[in-house]
């Protein structure tokens, strides 16, 4: 059985989590050039010019926004769900089911309805479905 996609989604977001936070964390001591300059012409025959200072802040606030969404969606999940997701998709050491299972010690019956369950709450949340 295929996993649907929303599924597929979460997870890739759940495993890039670890590293945006410290993307996000980085980009505050991180400024662009402030010499002036007139810009780049935004596309869609736009007579407007958006500068590099603008682009970063855009960027910047894209990534903030990503992140507290899903800090958002993991306050939800119980202690059981929260752990889960810690072990399966935050560790540098990328981990498949079987190892987290043993590590937790749940049986692989209750290890993947936790699973299912801590994922479809952060779809939810993060209005995958």
């Amino acid at each position: 059985m295929r996993k649907p996609s929303y599924r597929k989604e979460v997870e890739r977001r759940l495993r890039k989590y670890p590293i945006l936070k410290v993307a996000v964390e980085d980009l505050k001591y991180q400024y662009p050039s402030c010499t002036s300059h007139y810009g780049e012409p935004m596309h869609g025959g736009q007579k407007e010019y958006i500068s590099s200072t603008e682009k970063y802040a855009v960027q910047r606030a894209e990534k903030e926004m990503e992140l507290k969404r899903i800090e958002q969606a993991l306050k939800i999940l119980n202690e059981d769900e929260r752990q889960l997701v810690e072990e399966r998709y935050f560790t540098r050491m990328r981990k498949n089911d079987e190892i987290v299972c043993d590590r937790i010690g749940w049986s692989k019956r209750s290890y993947y309805r936790v699973k299912k369950e801590a994922i479809d709450k952060v779809a939810y949340t993060l209005n995958l479905i």
